[in-house]
């Protein structure tokens, strides 16, 4: 635009051309320079009063300084003063709808005719919101802050339950002080992760900061507010346990979250770029690698420095956190629930069923759940509890919450059978071996021993014992074989031995083999 400044170097090359009788056109063609700009500098030029060769003989610092003080008037113009007072309304008025600088410049020009040119009103305007979007250099002192944020992209694992590759919320929490940082992969953003995260980083600092610092993230924020914010009941309890204060950040000011931000550059170059082609088993797998790579990034020196943050956190920060006098914070929830007629109810957050005593069962029951255990109550009596498990659709079951009968069915294997049989006489015992061996599915083995069992009731041992050594005999090893020779009476029969062949004497009539030769 005209007026615009220029390099010094410029200025004198528009002084000496001048001096050697060039056109304004001829020097604005040649130095590429507009015309109105070569007007303003020779203007500046004839008020300060120097000729020429005394501009040109001294430095270009010198003459900037000259330059600029010039320039600088216009700033304490009132015509100056008087469209910069309008900026804030023109800021205000572009944000609706057909509004432009240029209508704007119009409405200006029509109360001020003799105001500013258009091209000179946008430098003005644009040099002003410059000016407005400066930014407060915040220090971070030791053991003062925690940041806490999710990265924008996902690392991916193969998730065993479900049997398919899925992508996990990265949590970044960062100190302010040393910018010492902790990263975790979780399922998802919701509360239970969220606060389970954050209890874990703070964990592994070793102590506790003054003032926590998430972002607006709901699990955390209730309502966010430039001002104050309402927190998450649960997110608050947390904080109090740990007997600290939260602070979020103000809604879209990336600014307020600086420092993590450019953490989160830090992890996706040190963690997800090693982690790119890889695909960990489970969670807890992933985690692991994570850590891994977190540790180094840890110890790396800052570029151009000769420390780390690790550095930074072992001298400085660590000493000044609150000490971990507490347990860690373990999230609450209550539901109620009713007992299914199989003694288990379901849990829907972890997709799996968990026991209680039959007697319970179509009772309405009470259950406190923490980030690993279940609790379950009835009638304010804690009834049973349980480790949560991450098995979807599967059962975890108590045999002290079974009946009997159900028990009896669950802990029954085929050496009982054997040691049943051992209890009564070898016979019995070695064809329930038998019996076992040739039965490899469970069920079938326990209902032919149960079969047995019921035979021993119906006809006694001695018959029993009978039965199964003539069994045995036939090389038979099943119930039914057992069944019917008790039915038939078979084992009441008693075997006589074969009686000894007795040899033909030789005599005469005894043709030999030869005779059919």
């Amino acid at each position: 635009m005209a007026g615009k400044l220029i390099t010094m170097s410029k200025v004198k090359q528009i002084l000496q051309l001048t001096d050697q009788g060039v056109s304004q056109r001829e020097i604005a063609k040649r130095l590429k320079v507009h015309r109105k700009t070569i007007v303003h500098y020779l203007s500046i030029k004839e008020s300060l009063g120097y000729s020429a060769d005394t501009l040109l003989s001294i430095s270009d610092i010198e003459l900037s300084s000259l330059f600029t003080k010039q320039r600088s008037d216009w700033e304490n113009n009132e015509e100056y003063s008087y469209l910069t007072s309008q900026f804030p309304y023109f800021k205000k008025e572009l944000s609706r709808v057909g509004v432009t600088r240029y209508v704007l410049w119009d409405e200006y020009r029509r109360k001020r005719p003799g105001g500013y040119s258009y091209s000179q009103m946008c430098y003005h305007y644009q040099q002003w919101l410059k000016s407005q979007k400066a930014s407060m250099l915040l220090s971070h002192e030791y053991g003062e802050e925690l940041f806490i944020d999710f990265t924008g992209s996902k690392l991916s694992y193969f998730c065993l339950n479900r049997q398919i590759t899925t992508e996990a919320e990265v949590l970044v929490v960062i100190l302010g002080g040393s910018q010492y940082f902790y990263v975790e992969a979780r399922e998802s953003q919701k509360l239970e992760d969220y606060v389970c995260g954050v209890s874990n980083a703070i964990h592994y600092f070793g102590g506790v900061p003054k003032v926590l610092i998430p972002d607006n993230l709901k699990s955390g924020v209730t309502t966010a507010s430039r001002f104050q914010a309402v927190l998450n009941d649960t997110f608050l309890s947390m904080v109090n346990h740990y007997k600290t204060t939260v602070c979020p950040t103000r809604p879209v000011t990336p600014t307020d979250k600086a420092l993590v931000e450019n953490i989160i550059n830090v992890v996706y170059t040190e963690i997800f770029a090693p982690l790119r082609n890889e695909l960990p088993e489970g969670l807890d797998a992933l985690n692991t690698e994570v850590r891994k790579y977190l540790s180094i990034a840890n110890s790396k020196n800052f570029q151009g420095r000769d420390y780390s943050r690790l550095n930074l956190y072992e001298e400085f920060e660590k000493k000044t956190l609150s000490p971990l006098t507490m347990g860690r914070y373990e999230l609450t929830s209550t539901y109620r629930l009713t007992v299914n007629k199989f003694y288990h109810i379901y849990f829907k957050k972890d997709k799996h069923s968990y026991s209680v005593p039959h007697v319970y069962v179509h009772k309405k029951v009470k259950i406190l759940a923490t980030n690993t255990m279940l609790y379950i109550y009835y009638n304010g009596v804690q009834i049973a509890s349980h480790k949560r498990s991450k098995e979807v659709h599967k059962y975890t079951t108590l045999s002290d919450h079974m009946p009997p009968s159900h028990r009896y069915v669950t802990e029954w294997e085929p050496k009982h059978a054997v040691e049943w049989g051992a209890d009564i006489d070898p016979a019995v015992e070695k064809y329930m071996q038998h019996m076992m061996s040739e039965n490899e599915y469970y069920h079938q083995a326990r209902r032919m021993h149960e079969g047995v069992r019921d035979l021993l009731k119906r006809y006694g041992q001695e018959r029993l014992i009978n039965a199964c050594q003539r069994a045995l005999s036939y090389n038979a090893s099943d119930y039914t074989t057992l069944k019917n020779i008790l039915a038939k009476g078979l084992d009441l029969i008693q075997e006589h031995p074969v009686a000894s062949l007795v040899h033909l004497p030789k005599h005469d009539n005894i043709r030999g083999s030869q005779y059919y030769q």
